[in-house]
């Protein structure tokens, strides 16, 4: 893209692209509807307005963009976004004239909006030819404008390059219908100016579906560096039982992986605390109860300012997952993964579309649903850190999400290893680099114990590797750990002693 500009210092500051990172545990991947982008593929976003070039702003049929500015707005640093459904790309032709097909490269184009739906109905291309520019040579203008969206300007392109140059687009490309006269066929006579102005239509959306939710959760399962996942669309697109199944789905795929988290959402209609409570008791009787472990429900749905909705409708109902996400990315930054992402306040949101009392709090965490709550004089805020897993070993999220951090942390020092030879320094070497990831967690709180040796163990040995393994061309290594428990309760005793002295004493 060239523009032109008044004479002067001209600064860009250009931000630096964090590469994907498989050890990071606070990104995050979104799958649902968005305005625009690509389809069932993954794309690395980094900040709300990455988003907005990516996938466009705000739109009045989709919840994933609300959750995505959730998630930002609470810290979240990067995300992967799959947009689930995609439809018929707009598109418009550009009759280019058969006096001026030899100097642009053919006698028609076609504009094609670079991904599906309704979002370029409507857009238009201007296109402006000089015969002589500023230079002495063909030149052309080219504006691109999409509603809602920056104008995108293409300034002194040579006629034969506007293809090459629009690949650069965020909202459209050329492609070249039929080709110049041939050679020795006098061409009319070219004008030394025109201009054109294309209007894009016949743009759709598609409804998501079973088999788009199905892929997506294949997508997600396939990108190795995000370790939450949400899927903000999902009960606005499927009726209960289908967005089970796609739930289902998406948790033993990433059951092996034993590094990723799903953050839940109820549907919109399960606002009580008592059918919440139902609608979660429900899950281990839909699926493997070992696979609820890697999922943690969070509940009710929030109220966020929506611009869309104008003065006379300025909030709008979006599901919590995105927002959480956002605050449980932040928290791994600031305390590591291992500590409970509790006891934080929600941005972006200013109020509950259920409000629950004491008594449904307790109700609800009791059946490891994790409500949000608004606090005097603290805004909203999470009050739940456990995961769906109905057994006690994985209750918490902390420990489940330390596990996930240990496990990407193992990985990547144990795969450079592999096709070493199997000996005593292939185990020493392994247990050197596994112990000082545990002791990582150990000094930063994460583990229970006075002394590391009280807090984890690793094994690697003649005891659990057998001849007959290492004949197999396999290493075992085995890792024990004891991850500090979150405090649920805090208890104090409150004694009047003579003299009436007030004494509290901690239990």
């Amino acid at each position: 893209m060239i523009e032109t500009r008044p004479p002067g210092l001209t600064v860009t500051l250009a931000e630096r692209p964090q590469a994907p990172n498989r050890l990071r545990t606070d990104v995050a991947a979104l799958a649902g509807r968005t305005r625009r982008g690509p389809v069932l593929a993954p794309l690395r976003v980094q900040g709300w307005a990455d988003f907005r070039r990516a996938f466009g702003g705000l739109v009045a049929g989709a919840l994933t963009p609300y959750a995505a500015r959730g998630y930002f707005e609470n810290g979240g640093e990067a995300a992967y976004v799959v947009r689930v459904a995609g439809g018929e790309a707009a598109h418009g032709e550009w009759p280019v004239g058969a006096d001026l097909a030899n100097r642009f490269g053919a006698p028609s184009y076609t504009f094609v909006a670079t991904s599906p739906g309704m979002w370029a109905n409507d857009a238009t291309v201007t296109i402006r030819y000089l015969a002589d520019g500023p230079a002495g040579t063909p030149e052309v203008d080219v504006r691109v404008r999409v509603r809602d969206e920056p104008e995108e300007r293409f300034l002194r392109v040579a006629p034969d390059a506007v293809a090459a140059a629009l690949a650069g687009s965020a909202f459209v490309r050329v492609g070249a219908v039929g080709a110049p006269a041939a050679s020795g066929v006098p061409a009319p006579a070219a004008p030394r100016r025109r201009s054109w102005t294309v209007t894009l239509g016949q743009g759709a959306d598609a409804t998501p579906d079973e088999t788009g939710y199905h892929a997506a959760v294949r997508a997600l399962a396939d990108a190795e560096e995000p370790a939450l996942l949400a899927l903000p669309d999902l009960h606005g697109d499927m009726d209960d039982g289908a967005a089970r199944a796609v739930t289902g789905e998406l948790l033993d795929a990433i059951a092996d992986t034993h590094d990723r988290l799903i953050v839940l959402d109820a549907p919109r209609e399960v606002s009580a605390a008592s059918a919440a409570i139902a609608w979660a008791v429900a899950w281990p009787q839909r699926t493997d109860p070992a696979l609820l472990r890697d999922a943690a429900l969070y509940h009710p749905w929030l109220r966020v300012p929506d611009p869309l909705g104008g003065a006379s409708d300025p909030l709008r109902d979006v599901p919590p997952s995105g927002h959480l996400a956002g605050v449980i990315s932040r928290l791994d930054r600031e305390r590591g993964a291992g500590h409970s992402p509790a006891n934080a306040q929600i941005r972006d949101a200013v109020d509950l579309v259920e409000a629950f009392g004491e008594r449904d709090q307790a109700a609800l965490y009791q059946e490891s649903v994790n409500p949000l709550r608004c606090a005097a004089g603290g805004g909203l805020e999470v009050w739940g850190a456990r995961t769906l897993d109905p057994g006690p070993d994985w209750r918490f999220v902390a420990h489940r999400r330390l596990l996930h951090r240990l496990v990407r942390a193992i990985r990547q020092v144990a795969e450079p290893l592999v096709f070493e030879p199997h000996g005593p320094e292939l185990r020493l070497t392994l247990v050197r680099q596994i112990t000082s990831v545990l002791l990582e967690a150990f000094a930063g709180g994460s583990l229970r114990g006075d002394r590391p040796e009280d807090a984890f163990s690793v094994q690697c040995d003649d005891a659990n590797n057998p001849p007959d393994q290492v004949e197999a061309g396999r290493l075992i290594c085995d890792v024990a750990f004891a991850p500090a428990a979150p405090m649920e309760q805090i208890r104090i005793r409150l004694s009047l002693a003579p003299g009436g002295l007030l004494e509290v004493v901690e239990q």
